[in-house]
């Protein structure tokens, strides 16, 4: 665990976040983290500003303390969930692989596309720097951003096509994971306007920043069983780069986080609930404040395991920097200024690896922390 854990010469120890590092606290410490938070956010959509205000306040010390907590009573009907799961798995055993590979994501602009089980240990995948013993062994199928997603598109250019399975194949797959898409995306911008109005600005104030945005939803497979392989299926310790992720998990228990006590904590699947997490976009806006955390999964049940993430970018021409009002001479801004599409592309790229493509593994802060 040298790559998420450290001691400074003063004898603190240290965990990685996904921007930086942070002490870590004693197990017994009023501020430890010792399971994720359950929050209520029926009362986001509530006509009185102070009612909202009070769930974003909620938001907020859960992203600043943790970086992960669940939400409930977030208006995602179950028969769409239940949907959309289907749809994860009609498209993982349905298609072949030949069928798949078609929509390989190494041949994508935007690596949208299928991304297959990689058993080569050899394959790059993730910056050097957070690579650990575990592969990403699972597949996924990834969509972006499309207006038609969207009722509130500002017009009707995509972030690079989709590669859609075709109709023939998997009927109805487009247009119920296109349903699913809306329904995330509105709730995404929701939280947006929680974490706006929690930090003390305007509730619209960061709404600029996701009116196209760079997004990715992928149903992803983690197999109970690998041919060639005795390891789980896993995904190695990583933060996500993104502004914010919803993810919706099955009944299987796999996803790990890492504590602010320096362990591993189980993110136990709750029905009826996403589990969100701070990425590191929101990171960077916050100079730190809020809180990009180190997590992986880990199938151990021999069950096969799906589960649903979206990751809700930024616009790709979005200038990310930390907000002036976290930046003093105290606590000067950590990270350098750079586009969200770049910033994210620099993780992607190294996840994703594809021939012929540079990965940047240097950091963007702008001083060592600690």
């Amino acid at each position: 665990m040298t790559d998420i854990l450290r001691t400074t010469s003063d004898g603190h120890q240290e965990i990685r976040t996904g921007l930086g590092w942070r002490k870590v606290l004693s197990p017994t410490s009023n501020e430890a983290t010792t399971e994720l938070p359950v929050i209520d956010i029926e009362d986001t959509i509530h006509p009185d500003v102070e009612c909202r205000r009070a769930v974003a306040k909620k938001i907020c010390a859960a992203a600043e303390r943790t970086g992960f907590f669940y939400i409930t009573n977030h208006g995602v009907s179950n028969p769409l969930i239940e949907s959309i799961f289907d749809e994860a798995r009609r498209f993982c055993h349905e298609l072949t692989l030949e069928e798949k590979m078609e929509l390989d994501t190494e041949k994508h602009d935007h690596y949208y596309g299928y991304y297959p089980i990689k058993l080569n240990p050899n394959q790059p995948s993730g910056a050097s720097e957070r690579q650990l013993t575990l592969k990403e062994l699972n597949e996924s199928i990834n969509y972006g951003y499309e207006p038609s997603t969207d009722p509130d598109a500002a017009d009707v250019t995509n972030n690079g096509d989709n590669w859609w399975p075709s109709e023939e194949r998997l009927p109805g797959h487009r247009r119920m994971v296109k349903s699913f898409m809306s329904e995330v995306l509105k709730l995404s911008r929701r939280l947006l306007r929680m974490f706006a109005l929690g930090l003390g600005l305007d509730e619209h104030a960061f709404d600029y920043l996701a009116t196209r945005p760079y997004s990715i939803l992928k149903l992803a497979h983690y197999p109970g069983t690998i041919e060639g392989s005795e390891e789980p299926s896993a995904i190695r310790p990583h933060t996500d780069y993104e502004i914010l992720t919803l993810l919706l998990q099955d009944n299987i228990p796999s996803l790990e986080v890492l504590s602010n006590t320096g362990q591993w904590i189980q993110a136990k699947p709750i029905p009826g609930t996403f589990v969100v997490n701070i990425g590191d976009t929101m990171a960077m806006l916050t100079n730190g404040l809020f809180m990009s955390t180190m997590h992986r999964v880990l199938n151990t049940s021999r069950r096969t395991r799906y589960s649903v993430p979206f990751f809700l970018g930024a616009n790709q021409d979005a200038v990310i920097k930390a907000l002036d009002k976290y930046v003093t001479p105290d606590n000067p801004a950590k990270f350098q200024p750079m586009t969200s599409g770049e910033y994210i592309r620099r993780g992607l790229q190294a996840v994703y690896s594809k021939p012929n493509t540079e990965v940047i593994y240097e950091t963007i802060e702008i001083k060592a922390l600690g």
